[in-house]
């Protein structure tokens, strides 16, 4: 009997806490959840308080450096791409001009004594001061003694002391920026016919000028001649430093992008043969004609523009004569 009863006990489960104590329980767990509810609530309205109370940021000084050190200026180039700069002497790079016509000239170099193309020239020449020309009134006669008829060949140097204001082409080639405009004008005129005229030459230094004789000359030493007969041979095909149009800057050498060949086959291209019939019309003539070698002292160049102005080489191409014959007839 009271093994059955200490059985009964056992399996009796515990009781259960009084009624009062769960719901004291329950209370006290509410109080808590409202508690943290409305700290969170008193912390955001705090940090809405200050943020409402901060005066608004002030951008428009924040690229600018410090007071007293060098303003950087903002490249405005695309990205990737470098802005032109000096060299390492500080001499600044001549710009970049392009043509009128909007299409680069793909000039590529300039002639060698054997018809090769040389490298693009240094566009680092020294400028000067750009001094106003007074244009001359259309239809006026032309002088012997105007800049653009200045006669230079193997019996005529240049001046020592000639100066120079050069403007830029393409890949490093500069002319006077006396005749740049009458240039572009005529390469305009030249594709717009759906033609690819090349300058392979423009302007020359002395010293570049000195590197192409020197060559030409000592090509034939090596051909045969003596020294005394390759100086009077290489100047017939390369002027003897002083002496050659390119380094006066009015003279550029042309040819036809699909025969860059400097020899006589040049005056068979399409180019040439626009060129040899509406250069004058841009103030530029054939400079070495065919059967003019004798006076000018030079072969024959059907790649060799030179330019005279637009009334002097109407008359010239009008009359079949070179640069020397007309000059001679206006008395110089």
């Amino acid at each position: 009997m009271y093994e059955r009863e200490l059985a009964n006990e056992r399996r009796r489960p515990e009781p259960r806490p009084p009624q009062r104590r769960r719901r004291k329980r329950r209370r006290r767990r509410g109080f808590g959840g409202l508690l943290v509810t409305a700290l969170a609530v008193a912390a955001a309205f705090m940090l809405l308080h200050s943020a409402l109370k901060m005066p608004p940021e002030d951008t428009g000084d924040a690229d600018l450096p410090a007071k007293g050190q060098p303003v950087i200026p903002i490249s405005l180039s695309e990205p990737g791409v470098q802005e032109p700069s000096g060299d390492a002497a500080g001499e600044p790079k001549v710009p970049h001009v392009p043509d009128a016509s909007g299409v680069p000239d793909a000039s590529i170099g300039g002639d060698q004594p054997d018809g090769q193309m040389e490298d693009p020239l240094d566009p680092e020449v020294p400028q000067l001061p750009k001094d106003p020309e007074e244009p001359k009134e259309p239809g006026s006669t032309p002088s012997a003694d105007d800049w653009e008829l200045m006669l230079v060949n193997p019996w005529n140097a240049m001046p020592e002391d000639y100066t120079i204001n050069l403007e830029q082409l393409s890949n490093g080639h500069s002319v006077d920026q006396r005749c740049y405009d009458a240039l572009q004008d005529m390469l305009g005129a030249c594709r717009a016919a759906g033609l690819q005229p090349v300058i392979c030459s423009s302007y020359r230094t002395w010293d570049k000028q000195e590197s192409l004789y020197q060559n030409k000359v000592n090509r034939l030493i090596n051909q045969g001649y003596s020294q005394a007969d390759a100086l009077v041979e290489a100047g017939k095909v390369v002027a003897v430093p002083g002496t050659s149009e390119h380094q006066l800057g009015l003279a550029v050498d042309i040819v036809d992008v699909n025969n860059q060949n400097l020899d006589e086959s040049q005056e068979k291209t399409a180019v040439q043969k626009w060129l040899m019939e509406h250069s004058y019309e841009y103030g530029f003539i054939l400079r070495y004609p065919n059967d003019k070698s004798e006076l000018t002292g030079i072969i024959y160049e059907p790649w060799h523009y030179r330019y005279v102005g637009k009334d002097a080489a109407a008359e010239i191409f009008a009359q079949g004569v070179c640069l020397e014959e007309y000059l001679e007839g206006l008395g110089k």
